[in-house]
């Protein structure tokens, strides 16, 4: 895995800011755990690093790498749904 930088995201949906100023490193091999009350913006951060959501401010860098603007299939990066949210019959 390639380390992952995150530096100033931002991400406002209207007037509702759902991350504010997210900054911190994931480096190679490391486990890194996003702990908060729900509606607090973990979903949303990660569905920028993964390239879902396009943020609205700040830096998404994968191995040193920008890729705040690249679409999802060029970032090579995933990550699992805690509940059903894809395939609710599986």
């Amino acid at each position: 895995m390639a380390e992952i930088r995150v530096q100033h995201l931002r991400k406002a949906f209207g007037d509702f800011v759902a991350v504010q100023d997210s900054n911190f490193v994931v480096e190679d091999g490391e486990f890194f755990v996003m702990l908060g009350p729900s509606g607090c913006g973990k979903t949303t951060t990660l569905r920028m690093i993964a390239g879902l959501e396009l943020p609205t401010g700040g830096k998404i860098l994968l191995g040193g790498e920008d890729v705040t603007m690249r679409r999802a299939r060029e970032r090579d990066i995933a990550f699992v749904f805690q509940l059903f949210a894809l395939y609710p019959h599986m």
